[in-house]
């Protein structure tokens, strides 16, 4: 009996864990911008959040309506592509990734020496895949636009959210 009521207790954190930028997974969040339903899909990009990120450009909100809030993904400004400030800001978001909870599963460097690369333009930047304790999950990646800029992307995905059913959900900016 004293196991069930902890479960009630507890169940309603933890089917709503914080998420970031002061907002709360599986909660609404059409009030952040304007809303377009693509698909089964409800987007809302925008610019201001409880707790913004000064780098940040704008945000990208993903939810369904009956799972409310599953992914949210911050870009940043523009950078020199080998400017000290993308580095810089990329090591200061990792940290602060793995400051509340997240762990590196998977790491691939950036790789702007290759044929591609030089010739076509066709670059990639160092991209980390993260795991939280919660079950949630984030990819924090540098994005290549062009032979001199790129930007940050960091792409948080709830407890709830499953990359093989939710496919298109994967690198939406």
């Amino acid at each position: 009996m004293k196991k069930f009521i902890l479960f009630l207790l507890i169940a309603p954190f933890a089917a709503n864990a914080a998420a970031p930028y002061g907002l709360e997974w599986g909660k609404e969040f059409s009030q952040y911008g304007e809303i377009v339903q693509k698909g089964i899909y409800t987007e809302v990009k925008a610019t201001e959040l409880p707790k913004d990120d000064l780098s940040a450009e704008y945000y990208l909100l993903v939810g369904k309506p009956e799972e409310g809030l599953i992914k949210i993904s911050m870009r940043t400004f523009d950078y020199s592509l080998f400017g000290a400030q993308l580095d810089s800001d990329y090591a200061e978001l990792e940290n602060t990734l793995q400051k509340t909870g997240y762990q590196a599963k998977k790491f691939t460097p950036r790789n702007t020496s290759s044929y591609q690369c030089i010739f076509q333009g066709n670059c990639i930047g160092r991209k980390l895949e993260l795991e939280h304790v919660s079950g949630a999950s984030a990819v924090l990646e540098v994005k290549i636009k062009d032979r001199n800029t790129a930007y940050i992307n960091v792409e948080y995905f709830s407890e709830d959210f499953n990359a093989e059913s939710d496919p298109m959900l994967v690198s939406g900016i």
